[in-house]
């Protein structure tokens, strides 16, 4: 099986379920676990953003959606050459991947069609429909089975933990300027952690909105965790401004830059977000050892230190 993943999330699910061996291609985000990264790339952004902070990212995405450009082409040269049996891709965000349209081009001028495994969860649960359907895909539905019950266990052992009585309010941040409210999932890892989420209902798409607004929500818990940015990318777009909206924010539980992997990527990783939820609201109000490093109290970022709550740790 020969197997060309343009998912981030559905690469992790195929290296879960044992058959990683089966990925022969991969998008330029599929960089994890680490193995991924030997496979060539058969799609990558038409612009590089590494150097832009969020505001300029947020204003070429929009402007480029509406002139209908591309934002990511594929290597169809590459492509062919790879010979893929099956093409793991989604339908949910064009700002995160090829289109289908676009996909459906470069796969029609292929010697020999492939199958095509689309995607588009839109709830925490749909991790375990999504791992069936890509185990039945490669012709391991057994596995399937297995894997996603496996999960079902971990996420069940994180609602049996002993929670707080007053689930706390918890807002996450899926972007920073403008300040967007995560939606989809989110929602349901919130509420499996403990918390009451701030922001769209489950299953509806995330929220742009104002740094007014988002004071006006009066969160227990702010987490950032910018889809795309690395922990250290987020650090350093806050420490570059010499004020900034969140040092209005006084969350008890204080605020929190994350890994964009616990929650922009519909894979294995949400498990891991739930947990550090759950660490954040209950107990230490700090992230397991596991997770250090991956998560760090925002005042580390150069904002005020007095204006984060931060519970007595560094």
């Amino acid at each position: 099986m020969r197997v060309v993943s343009f998912l981030p999330s559905a690469t992790e699910i195929l290296f879960a379920l044992g058959r990683g061996e089966y990925l022969v291609g991969r998008s330029h985000e599929c960089d994890h676990p680490p193995e991924a990264l030997s496979r060539p790339v058969v799609m990558r952004a038409r612009k590089d953003l590494a150097a832009l902070d969020s505001r300029a990212i947020d204003g070429y995405v929009r402007a480029s959606m509406a002139k209908k450009e591309e934002l990511y082409e594929v290597d169809e040269e590459q492509l062919r050459s790879l010979e893929p049996d099956l093409v793991l891709t989604q339908d949910l965000c064009a700002v995160c991947s090829v289109t289908p349209g676009t996909l459906e081009d470069a796969l029609g001028r292929l010697p020999k069609r492939p199958q095509v495994l689309i995607l588009s969860p839109t709830r925490l649960e749909h991790l375990f429909r999504d791992t069936q359907k890509v185990a039945e895909a490669i012709g391991d539905a057994a596995r399937g089975i297995t894997q996603a019950s496996e999960w079902k266990r971990r996420l069940a052992r994180v609602k049996a933990e002993p929670k707080s009585s007053s689930s706390p309010r918890v807002l996450v941040l899926d972007w920073l300027d403008p300040p967007i409210l995560a939606g989809l999932w989110v929602p349901d890892m919130v509420r499996a952690a403990g918390g009451t989420p701030l922001g769209p209902k489950p299953g509806a798409p995330a929220q742009r909105t104002e740094w007014d607004a988002v004071r006006g929500l009066g969160a227990d818990l702010v987490v950032l965790s910018p889809c795309a940015y690395s922990l250290d990318r987020t650090e350093r777009e806050l420490s570059r401004q010499a004020t900034h909206p969140l040092g209005d924010l006084h969350p008890e539980r204080g605020t929190w830059l994350a890994d964009e992997a616990f929650f922009s990527r519909p894979g294995p990783r949400l498990l891991e977000g739930v947990e550090l939820l759950s660490d954040l609201l209950q107990g230490t109000g700090r992230p397991r050892r596991a997770y250090e490093g991956r998560a760090r109290p925002a005042f580390r970022a150069g904002l005020s230190m007095a204006r984060f709550p931060h519970r007595g740790y560094a």
